[in-house]
């Protein structure tokens, strides 16, 4: 039988013609190439672009955080050197939806939504610390450095996106979700966040149609290939050179053998973080992950190499985060696996024990969290796989958007289905005793069928007084908005006539009832290297290593634990790309080191 990879994700479908639409991702059919694993493993490293083995800037990775570098770079007249140990650019960016969070932008402004910059630090302080958090207090609680990171961003956001823009290499645009209005962060219900809206912005292609990661990277890729800047691809940048203290060239493995490249300026990591290192997941992460859309070669390559030269490592135990579909990782462990919404309103997030743990339309990175919740009795991770649980109705009228396939193709494996809900039950139960072996045994708690049916009567009348005492689903606009929407059916009812809150539906008395096991999992890591707030990497003195620079998940986030609304991995690593090279130009006010 024939196979095909979804570009955008990696998802592979089996099947004599390509899906209408990946489950996955949501992918067209156009987008996916026909695959087979002789072709996937011949692949030899190639070498685009040309070049000396010099130049100003040396970049690694090719994500958002180092093109957008790269485009800042050669938009100043620098030369630049990008270096990509994978066979193709774009990092997980190019599976992102391709949001980058940007307060007091343009876009924002020019449309009359009010931002400000103490709003936004505020906001930001309250999300990212809220164990030191204090509204009265000088730096709102912060320590100088959590403060200083947070500042810098916000004082040099917006200007990269401007700048982005008029250099012609990244167009860019406020999404207007379903209701009319731009998007609300992810937090919009704290009093910190002033219900300010319009701070996440997408790139927009020559039409005006909005993209997604894929269109951000082909836009910075295309700026720096314009400019002349030379890409290598099949690189592995195993090693820093260093000079009298300071960073000034690179060492890079390429089909066998290795090459030295220079820098003039300055050297910025732009390599992603650690999602794809077993050991390192196991040893710094608070808990079990099981897969996410990070691209295979995210395999903590800066911890290393900078460690190696005394460089600090923090928030290690930091990720972006959204559940995960566990056997959609453990069928295509390279692949992308995450849920990052929860589409649908019959549909609700239970527990080994049948309950419902969390409001299920909350931001993806915030909802994953409660996989990390540990038994003190038991000694385990009680909630270290949680179930999906819908019904026919949410299935309907939402298929196609992932990760509800498209009804009456082939159902992907990740889909449990059965006739009643105690039938589903034992359909869940059989599939964590085929899952058994990588998750230590977890199974079902003896009482969990009789449980599900009690939360699901429960879960109707909530839906029918249009209240969720237990988790408040709906209270906030980005539940209305974010993760409840219209359906992809274009005739289907919705919202049910008479609803008081329509991200609540009852499930249908009759089957069938669908579910899907999820795991917690990653966009990706980011902890790593500590930088300071002109990007530059400091050593376990709180000293700059001078030379060196970092941006995106490969360093210890600005934003800590928090993803304050969309495209909070692609703002900053965009933003920390753009500081470094000014900071290294001298370009910021600040004399280069």
């Amino acid at each position: 039988m024939k196979q095909w990879r979804c570009s955008v994700c990696g998802y592979i479908h089996k099947g004599e013609t390509p899906p209408e639409t990946c489950p996955v991702c949501g992918a067209r059919r156009d987008q996916f190439e026909p695959y087979t694993d002789a072709a996937e493993t011949s692949k030899e490293p190639t070498v685009a672009g040309q070049g000396a083995d010099v130049a100003d800037f040396l970049i690694v990775g090719s994500g958002a955080a180092a093109l957008g570098a790269a485009c800042t770079a050669l938009g100043a007249g620098a030369s630049v050197i990008v270096l990509e140990k994978a066979d193709r650019l774009g990092g997980t960016t190019a599976r992102s939806g391709g949001g980058f969070w940007i307060p007091c932008n343009s876009k924002q402004q020019a449309a009359g939504w009010k931002d400000s910059p103490r709003d936004a630090l505020r906001y930001m302080a309250r999300y990212s610390y809220p164990n030191r958090y204090d509204p009265e207090a000088s730096r709102y609680g912060l320590s100088a450095h959590q403060y200083e990171l947070l500042e810098r961003f916000v004082s040099n956001a917006a200007p990269m996106a401007d700048r982005l823009e008029a250099l012609g290499a990244l167009r860019s645009g406020m999404e207007i979700n379903w209701t009319g209005k731009p998007q609300v962060d992810y937090m919009d219900h704290l009093p910190e966040n002033r219900a300010v809206r319009g701070r996440s912005l997408y790139p927009v292609d020559e039409q005006g149609n909005q993209g997604m990661g894929a269109e951000m990277i082909r836009q910075l890729e295309g700026y720096v290939r314009a400019k002349g800047g030379a890409v290598f691809t099949g690189h592995r940048v195993t090693e820093l050179v260093m000079e009298q203290g300071r960073a000034v060239g690179l060492v890079a493995q390429s089909g066998g053998s290795s090459r030295r490249f220079a820098a003039r300026r300055g050297i910025i990591f732009g390599s992603g973080g650690y999602s794809h290192d077993p050991a390192l997941m196991a040893s710094l992460q608070r808990g079990p992950h099981y897969g996410g859309c990070a691209v295979p070669t995210n395999t903590g390559d800066f911890i290393r190499i900078a460690g190696a030269v005394g460089a600090a490592i923090g928030n290690t135990a930091g990720a972006f985060r959204a559940q995960s579909m566990i056997d959609a990782y453990l069928a295509n462990p390279g692949g992308s696996s995450n849920v990052f919404y929860i589409p649908g309103d019959s549909v609700i997030l239970v527990n080994k024990y049948g309950k419902r743990v969390v409001d299920e339309k909350r931001n993806y990175t915030d909802r994953a969290m409660v996989h990390f919740v540990w038994d003190a009795g038991r000694a385990e991770w009680a909630n270290l796989l949680t179930f999906m649980v819908f019904d026919s109705r949410t299935a309907a009228l939402w298929q196609g958007y992932p990760p509800y396939p498209v009804q009456g193709g082939e159902q992907p494996d990740y889909l449990l289905r059965a006739d009643t809900l105690p039938a589903l039950a034992e359909a869940i139960g059989a599939r964590l005793a085929r899952l058994a072996p990588h998750t230590g045994g977890f199974a079902l708690a003896d009482n969990f069928a009789a449980a599900l049916e009690q939360t699901v009567e429960q879960f109707n009348a909530y839906a029918a007084r249009g209240v969720d005492p237990e988790f408040h689903r709906g209270k906030s606009a980005y539940d209305r908005e974010w993760t409840t929407f219209p359906p992809t059916v274009p005739d289907g009812e919705w919202p049910a006539r008479g609803t008081d809150n329509y991200t609540m539906h009852p499930f249908r008395a009759q089957g069938p009832y669908y579910a899907i096991v999820l795991a917690a999992g990653t966009l990706d890591t980011n902890g790593g290297p500590v930088v300071n707030g002109n990007a530059q990497v400091l050593d376990w003195n709180d000293r700059p290593i001078p030379g060196l620079y970092g941006a995106g998940n490969c360093i210890a986030s600005p934003t800590a634990n928090a993803y304050w609304g969309a495209g909070s991995t692609l703002g900053p690593a965009l933003t920390y790309g753009y500081i470094a090279v000014n900071h290294a130009l001298g370009l910021d006010g600040v004399t280069p080191q």
